[in-house]
């Protein structure tokens, strides 16, 4: 766990009256029985999923022309 995110969920989860351990094993019961979804994950490709039926994409071909493009105009600074 990145030590950012460690420190600032110790932080909220004692405010909270919980230990870190609790918590997370708390969280892992609940996402495991599928009480705790990933609801940003699903939010995000459902998004996704729409883009592509309006046709709001772009080619992984599009995609590497673009960024060759840029990372040549970055290496010529």
């Amino acid at each position: 766990m990145n030590t950012l995110l460690k420190k600032a969920v110790m932080k909220k989860t004692k405010e909270e009256g919980w230990t870190l351990s609790a918590f997370l094993n708390f969280a892992a019961r609940e996402y495991v029985s599928g009480n705790l979804k990933a609801t940003i994950l699903d939010r995000d490709l459902e998004e996704a999923r729409e883009d592509i039926r309006k046709g709001r994409y772009i080619t992984l071909e599009e995609y590497e022309k673009k960024l060759d493009a840029k990372l040549r105009k970055a290496h010529k600074k």
